[in-house]
């Protein structure tokens, strides 16, 4: 059988759309900051609280004092987080980025990655900006993974050179969840899609992956990924398929 290419020159008709400018970060509304504030008093109060119990279980006064002083440290460092929070509109959707717990928006960000939670497009927080991520970000053994927008469609051509597909191969994943092992517990994370578009001379262009019951998609390379969020960005904006 004849061996299966991996990489080509794409001849596709798809030119993933990135936003000229950036959009300025503004600082989050009280409301946020609250929200968030309360999240990391719960987290020193567990952290803390589980190290500190198992010292005071334990009779070991010096783990008890570190549990504490632990548990203060987590919330001094989260409310230096709270009090520096900014949201900022995806340059791409232009809805609001910033307000879920997934990220923490600051001013003083230094090209840090996050994703659109709407149009899923990757994006640079820098230095007070929102702006695209492109192929200058991307930094050795980066992996290009995306998550999978709701209703998602492929492009209409094959994934890896833009020929016109033959075929069509449905995604899988199986994990099995190690930690619930550990406490005597099976937990299968599991997934499928379909449809994904080849020619008759590619393949594997992407894997379908389950982390903590969200579906992602890890491609072999960013301008194949970028290909795939552009298509499904110009039919959340236009309502049509490229």
């Amino acid at each position: 059988m004849e061996p299966k290419i991996v990489t080509a020159q794409y001849y596709g008709r798809i030119i993933p759309y990135y936003p000229q400018g950036s959009t300025e970060l503004i600082a989050a509304p009280v409301v946020v900051r609250i929200k968030k504030a309360f999240g990391m008093l719960i987290a020193a109060l567990i952290v803390g609280g589980i190290i500190a119990g198992i010292g005071r279980g334990a009779g070991f006064n010096w783990l008890f004092y570190t549990g504490i002083g632990i548990g203060v440290l987590i919330f001094i460092a989260g409310m230096f987080v709270v009090f520096t929070l900014r949201i900022g509109k995806c340059p791409y959707c232009h809805q609001e980025v910033g307000r879920s717990s997934e990220y923490n928006i600051s001013s003083s960000d230094d090209n840090d990655q996050l994703e659109c939670h709407v149009c899923c497009s990757w994006l640079i927080s820098n230095k007070g900006i929102l702006r695209a991520y492109t192929k200058d970000d991307i930094k050795p053994d980066k992996e290009f993974k995306c998550r999978v927008m709701d209703q998602s469609i492929w492009p209409n051509e094959c994934l890896v050179c833009g020929a016109p597909p033959v075929r069509f191969i449905e995604l899988k994943n199986t994990k099995l969840n190690a930690t619930s092992l550990l406490v005597g517990h099976i937990s299968v994370s599991w997934g499928t899609l379909k449809n994904a578009p080849y020619c008759a001379f590619h393949e594997d262009a992407v894997q379908l992956k389950v982390e903590d019951k969200k579906m992602f998609l890890k491609f072999n390379d960013f301008e194949t990924m970028k290909r795939y969020q552009h298509v499904n960005y110009h039919r959340l904006m236009t309502g049509e398929r490229l």
